[in-house]
């Protein structure tokens, strides 16, 4: 299905446009939480607290936090990869 663009919400549906019709695309209130820096840190294989820089004298936002986990790539893959093309390299010599 393709949806083009929400038009508008009610109390427990949200609409959008499909063709020259409308179409509910959510009757339900479950609401995926936001996952925190924190919880970002480990997923990306960083320890806790990793982004917590100082800034101004106060803890870094959120946002900020947010968008370097997100330009960072994961520890644990990039060790992956590296260790492979570590074994790929020592058995071409």
């Amino acid at each position: 299905l393709e949806f083009r663009r929400v038009l508008f919400r009610s109390d427990q549906e949200l609409f959008s446009q499909r063709g020259s019709g409308l179409v509910a695309v959510r009757a339900s209130t479950m609401v995926v939480r936001r996952l925190t820096p924190t919880e970002c840190e480990r997923l990306q294989g960083f320890p806790d607290g990793w982004t917590a820089i100082p800034y101004r004298g106060k803890s870094a936002a959120d946002g900020p936090r947010y968008k370097a986990l997100g330009n960072s790539m994961a520890v644990n893959v990039m060790r992956f990869i590296g260790e492979r093309i570590a074994i790929h390299a020592s058995s071409d010599i």
